[in-house]
């Protein structure tokens, strides 16, 4: 298909194709994982604790009976945390909890002993990840220099008696919610769909760590485990392994990432998406933001595939104040160029996306704002509700 015919192609449609649902076969890939963690759930805490507006709609009550347990000193290092971490545009939660599950997570003693012994028990695990990256070494110096305060709060967090907070909120859902949730994992074969996406090979084993203070993020962190909300519905889990299995979608450092990100970098709308939304969303750098929409793309198809979808056009305008106009745009090319039906090597498409020039800002825009209802110029920011 050249240039001329791929923009002439028919609009996605406002709603996805979704195919009846695709139960499991009885040999199915994916054997699915359901369990808690107090360790992750005393790192998510943090966010609700620090005062940040951002989670005080989900967890105002809860931050407010347990900061009155905690020492002044240690809320105050939990404030002092999140400003550093918010004047490096770094998000304190999920940051902690890619570096802290490369260990034991079971409880904050658990994550205060892999601190007290983090070069030999986290560093080795996280470097050898693909969330090393080309800064590893950087954020990892990073990362031992806040150790010090990060252990003092998690040790007056474990003395004011988390462990037990959080067991009389989260022990009474877990007792009805994960007995529910494991017999309708079974019928959902998510390791097979990334697999057809992507054309490369996963482990079986996905472990869904549900928890009481996670929200608004699911984070995926070392290994095939992603965390996510107790009370999120069975069909967000479920996109959300089909989300966060992706992660990263390609190789960010391979030649067809590094070519796409070559073009994506003279775009001037993807520029400014990058430097004007609100950081609290993340996706601060264009790689960041690349790794994301790529991910998200494939992951509504495979929902769609599965019977668990959003509406694309409705999620693309409403999540992160819309900013996420780069997933529109992937999500049409797949399905206008085959990928979304036919699967395959993903890194292979995206090479092939950037020998076409689908990359390109004309193109690019008028694949997302066929989807989004929006006109082409007009894509970022969202037009304010009237």
């Amino acid at each position: 298909m050249n240039r001329r015919q791929f923009i002439a192609a028919p609009a996605a449609a406002g709603c996805a194709f979704a195919p009846p649902h695709l139960r499991a076969q009885p040999f199915a890939r994916t054997r699915w994982v359901v369990r808690g963690s107090e360790g992750f759930d005393a790192l998510s805490f943090l966010g609700p604790l620090s005062g940040d507006p951002f989670y005080a709609r989900y967890y105002e009550q809860e931050a407010a009976a347990f900061a009155v347990r905690m020492p002044a000193a240690a809320m105050s290092a939990i404030r002092e945390l999140k400003a550093r971490a918010a004047a490096a545009n770094i998000l304190v939660s999920p940051f902690l909890d890619l570096r802290f599950s490369a260990g034991p997570d079971r409880s904050i003693a658990d994550l205060i002993d892999s601190l007290d012994h983090a070069e030999s028990v986290l560093r080795p695990p996280f470097q050898a990840s693909p969330y090393w990256g080309e800064d590893g070494e950087a954020d990892w110096r990073a990362f031992m220099s806040a150790s010090p305060q990060i252990r003092a709060i998690l040790a007056s967090m474990q003395e004011a008696g988390f462990g037990e907070f959080r067991a009389s909120l989260f022990e009474p859902k877990a007792a009805v919610r994960f007995p529910g949730l494991r017999d309708r994992l079974r019928d959902f074969d998510v390791v097979a769909e990334v697999e057809r996406f992507t054309g490369r090979s996963l482990d079986p084993t996905v472990e869904v760590v549900l928890l009481e203070f996670c929200k608004p993020h699911g984070v995926k962190v070392i290994g095939q485990r992603f965390l996510s909300a107790i009370d999120w519905n069975d069909d967000v889990v479920i996109r959300t392994a089909g989300h966060e299995l992706l992660h990263p979608p390609v190789d960010l450092d391979g030649p067809a990432a590094q070519a796409a990100l070559a073009v994506l970098r003279r775009d001037p709308l993807l520029a400014r998406i990058v430097a004007e939304h609100d950081p609290a969303f993340g996706y601060t750098s264009l790689r960041g933001l690349f790794d994301e929409d790529l991910a998200s793309a494939v992951d509504q198809i495979i929902a769609d595939r599965l019977g668990t979808a959003r509406d694309p056009h409705a999620r693309w305008n409403d999540v992160d104040d819309g900013m996420h106009v780069l997933s529109a745009a992937f999500y049409t090319l797949m399905r206008r160029s085959g990928h979304a039906s036919a699967g395959g090597d993903l890194e292979a498409w995206l090479a092939d996306a950037v020998r076409r020039g689908w990359l390109e800002p004309a193109v690019l825009h008028a694949a997302a704002a066929d989807l989004l209802g929006r006109p082409a110029e007009a894509l970022w920011p969202l037009p304010a509700a009237a």
